[in-house]
């Protein structure tokens, strides 16, 4: 029996499913209080990927044009290009850091509220 490889997708594809995934949960309309903390303890960690995400996204776009790759680019640009991502890194890193600090504000509504209560 042979072990079976994992899938690896596109970095596009992973991107367009990110993006339908965050469009879904930005228009649900039924949603549980009850389902608050889970929803925001998933928005944490989205959010922690993403900052690696684009963290990691700005070293490769900085080492292309260093070891040529991006050689062609102009400098100011990538320059800049890579400034932005590692500020987007920043930000969802403190977005992370904040929704995480709602976390006990989540349950003390839901306990107030009732787990059954719809938002």
């Amino acid at each position: 029996m042979t072990e079976l490889e994992p899938a690896v997708l596109p970095v596009t594809v992973t991107a367009s499913h990110l993006r339908a995934c965050a469009e879904e949960l930005a228009n649900a309309r039924n949603v549980d209080a009850a389902d608050l903390g889970a929803l925001l303890d998933a928005v944490v960690a989205t959010a922690k990927g993403l900052t690696g995400t684009l963290s990691g996204l700005a070293d490769k776009v900085g080492q292309g044009f260093e070891h040529g790759a991006l050689s062609a680019a102009p400098s100011a640009e990538t320059t800049a290009l890579v400034d932005v991502l590692r500020a987007a890194s920043t930000a969802f890193g403190c977005s992370a850091d904040a929704l995480a600090e709602a976390g006990p504000l989540a349950r003390s509504v839901v306990e107030s509220a009732g787990p059954d209560t719809r938002l």
